[in-house]
């Protein structure tokens, strides 16, 4: 058995490498088996332990159309942008992916993805829609300067 590090104790640092590697791992089964998602939940630990959930989807066009009918219904029945889910945006000081929309959770439905650190974090419905208006961000290519200086330009009447 060859250990390069011992962890002593488990510690916001420590979870956060171990997370990047378990998460790599786990990237590397979902391939294998063509799984359309294969993810570590959020950590909970305590000096000697930690326990995590791991969520997985299998490909399957059906359950797809479902998912994608049933984010439609949901964006427009409380009105957010029909394109919400895979949608970016700017939260403390963070870059956020929505990544899974759980409608049996009427308080927090909403899942996004810290790109930063990759933990998972719940919204409201309400927070989300004023963060897509404020802080959405908006992927534009780098030769499309125009385009640049019209996001800076909202950006900058925003946070008049």
């Amino acid at each position: 058995m060859n250990m390069e590090i011992a962890i002593q104790q488990f510690s916001q640092q420590s979870l956060k490498v171990l997370r990047e590697e378990i998460q790599t791992a786990l990237d590397q089964i979902k391939t294998r088996y063509g799984l359309s998602e294969l993810a570590l939940e959020r950590i909970h630990f305590a000096a000697d332990s930690f326990t995590s959930k791991i969520t997985g989807k299998i490909q399957n066009p059906e359950t797809k159309n479902f998912e994608q009918n049933e984010a439609k219904f949901f964006a427009i029945r409380h009105g957010l942008p029909v394109d919400f889910f895979g949608s970016k945006f700017i939260y403390d000081g963070g870059t956020f992916t929505i990544t899974r929309l759980i409608v049996s959770r009427p308080k927090y439905p909403i899942t996004a993805q810290c790109e930063e650190d990759g933990r998972i974090f719940k919204f409201t419905v309400q927070l989300i829609k004023e963060l897509l208006k404020t802080h959405r961000v908006i992927d534009i290519t780098p030769t499309d300067i125009t385009g640049t200086l019209a996001i800076h330009q909202f950006n900058n009447i925003n946070n008049l």
